[in-house]
């Protein structure tokens, strides 16, 4: 929802005006406990006013009212139950492939994204900070989605290995987990692994399953890459468009950079123009 209302330019004041307008009275102070998760609609009226939060910030219906059915506790979110009989979407089958239970036996705490842009392609160095949830923590599934025709390629870093990795060329998506010494319940760890793509691409980024994650993004161009602007972009899910945020400077022509310390769920990136 905040993301939304800054990739939308609109104020708490301006929303509420608008849901006035439709007969829900809806105070400043209580759409910003929403937005912050300090509280959440329950009432009827509060549940009709979400819904036309949903029109008001351009997003695709349920979007917003979907997030409450998860439970409210914030670095936990639960994945919802998959009711018998529904076709599994190809990120859940490549994650199942993978023996990626419901439940992460990790917490990730930050992620650090140092991306490199050719024509030839890209080159992306992560390192992610992980907290074990319970002991005998050892391994941890990536899963890339790209909009190109070749997949890119997944290595392992520093102090970890790569295992199994599960493809789906069709839906543009590869996934892979990386192994490393079984940590003790509330350890942390620093996983490093690099992501080499061969395809051009006009935009880069990362998925958050869950909120209050720190990530922070380098996006540098090469002198063959020809960026002239950059936009940080925000998605909800994969039913809705990426929205611009913020323009973002190119420092020295060459260079654009975020970070936040306080994510959304969603699909937080940067995306350049030619």
């Amino acid at each position: 929802m905040r993301w939304a209302i800054t990739a939308r330019g609109l104020s708490l004041d301006r929303l509420c005006d608008r849901l006035a307008a439709l007969g829900l009275r809806v105070s400043v102070s209580t759409l910003s406990n929403w937005q912050r998760g300090v509280s959440r609609p329950q009432r009827p009226e509060s549940l009709r006013a979400v819904a036309e939060l949903e029109l008001l910030l351009g997003l695709a219906a349920g979007s917003l009212s979907r997030l409450l059915a998860e439970p409210a506790h914030r670095g936990g979110r639960r994945r919802p139950a998959l009711v018998p009989g529904t076709p599994l979407l190809p990120a859940t089958r490549l994650r199942a492939a993978l023996a990626d239970p419901a439940e992460p036996d990790l917490d990730v705490l930050a992620v650090q994204d140092d991306v490199t842009v050719s024509d030839r392609g890209w080159v992306s160095t992560v390192r992610s900070v992980v907290r074990a949830r319970r002991s005998g923590a050892g391994r941890h599934v990536l899963l890339y989605h790209v909009g190109a025709e070749a997949l890119p390629e997944i290595r392992a870093g520093r102090d970890c290995a790569l295992g199994r990795v599960r493809t789906d060329p069709d839906a543009g998506l590869i996934a892979a987990e990386l192994l490393f010494g079984p940590l003790a319940r509330g350890e942390t760890f620093a996983l490093e692994h690099t992501v080499t793509s061969t395809e051009a691409d006009l935009h880069h980024g990362r998925w958050f399953r869950t909120a209050g994650q720190h990530f922070e993004l380098t996006v540098r161009f090469g002198p063959t890459a020809g960026a002239r602007r950059a936009y940080r972009i925000w998605r909800l899910d994969s039913r809705s468009p990426h929205k611009d945020v913020s323009q973002l400077r190119l420092i020295d022509g060459r260079l654009a950079h975020l970070v936040d310390y306080d994510l959304s769920p969603g699909f937080h990136g940067i995306r350049w123009t030619g």
